[in-house]
């Protein structure tokens, strides 16, 4: 075999690793993952009379590259927690059974195939009622103290929101599709555990 043909399959074996790495989720690498996170609730009427959580409507804000995954992610931890998850992309201001949100407001991530990391700020919030007027879904930071309108027709309502900071590191030899995985599976794990330990209180 001439020279020329064996720069030609080394140039072409290097090509099909490029695009494998750019395409493909492959890789094995550890990660180190760290959270900062604050959660607020606020509640009013009879808890006994509380809706069932077995069932969750959940919207992703969808601005960020990361929310399409993320998304499919957080419905696969909401459901392997027992949680039933119906999706929506449209906001209302009541959608007659508990709601959830997650809003990833800003992130940061840094690739190579050796090392990336990554610095993730994201919101979420639950209205058991599905009643969304106290929820700062957008995340413009505008909402204040919630004071509670009682009309009569919710016995229980609870509210909750959150933030949570999420650094990432992560080394080994892996693809930028396997990287972004990794973050979306790291920000469901997070948003479902927040979710499920408000539900479970």
């Amino acid at each position: 075999m001439d020279i020329g043909k064996k720069q030609i399959i080394a140039s072409s074996l290097i090509f099909l690793l490029l695009l494998s790495f750019a395409f493909l989720d492959i890789g094995l690498y550890s990660s180190n993952t760290n959270s900062d996170s604050s959660t607020g609730a606020s509640s009013y009427g009879d808890v006994e009379l509380r809706s069932d959580y077995n069932d969750i409507i959940l919207y992703v804000h969808q601005e960020d590259p990361l929310d399409a995954k993320a998304e499919e992610e957080i419905v696969n931890a909401l459901e392997m927690q027992g949680f039933s998850v119906t999706l929506t992309h449209d906001i209302r201001d009541d959608y007659g059974s508990p709601f959830a949100y997650v809003n990833i407001v800003e992130s940061h991530l840094s690739y190579t195939p050796v090392y990336s990391s990554s610095e993730i700020t994201l919101q979420f919030g639950l209205s058991s009622s599905g009643r969304t007027e106290y929820l700062d879904i957008n995340g413009t930071g505008k909402n204040g103290p919630i004071v509670f309108t009682y009309d009569g027709t919710v016995p229980y309502q609870l509210i909750v929101e959150g933030d949570i900071d999420l650094h990432d590191e992560t080394r080994g030899l892996f693809s930028y599709k396997a990287y972004r995985k990794h973050i979306a599976q790291e920000i469901a794990r997070y948003t479902s555990e927040g979710f499920e330990s408000q539900i479970k209180m």
